[in-house]
């Protein structure tokens, strides 16, 4: 069991390095269109991203779908974001804490709703 969740955990931080990636571009897109950025518009376009990446997680990972939004999204933005690459440093802590809370929050949510079309008289 160990060795599976080191595996697991392995995997979850290269992803998180990628997600951050592929979320970099996507903020400077949601930055870029629009006349006047702020927080609330560029978040909601962000978790659009978000969404396709909880997408990915829920169909790929099988046992533990929210607990590897929580690990990639903290190591992507949190650890190679602000730590290691200093990449989002730039940008503001809500808009950081907001980015950091998109993905388990849209893998809840996928979650939630994959549940409802399996049982709809829920």
């Amino acid at each position: 069991m160990s060795a599976l969740v080191v595996k697991h955990t392995s995997l979850w931080i290269v992803f998180g390095f990628f997600y951050l990636s592929g979320l970099e571009m996507a903020l400077r897109l949601a930055i870029d269109g629009q006349q006047d950025p702020t927080l609330i518009k560029t978040l909601s376009l962000t978790f659009l991203f978000s969404l396709l990446v909880a997408h990915l997680i829920r169909k790929y990972e099988k046992m533990w779908p929210f607990l590897a939004s929580v690990v990639i999204s903290l190591t992507g933005i949190v650890g190679f974001g602000y730590y290691f690459t200093q990449r989002l440093t730039q940008y503001s802590f809500e808009l950081g804490l907001g980015l950091c809370l998109s993905l388990p929050l849209a893998t809840f949510l996928l979650g939630k709703i994959k549940l409802l079309q399996r049982n709809p008289d829920k």
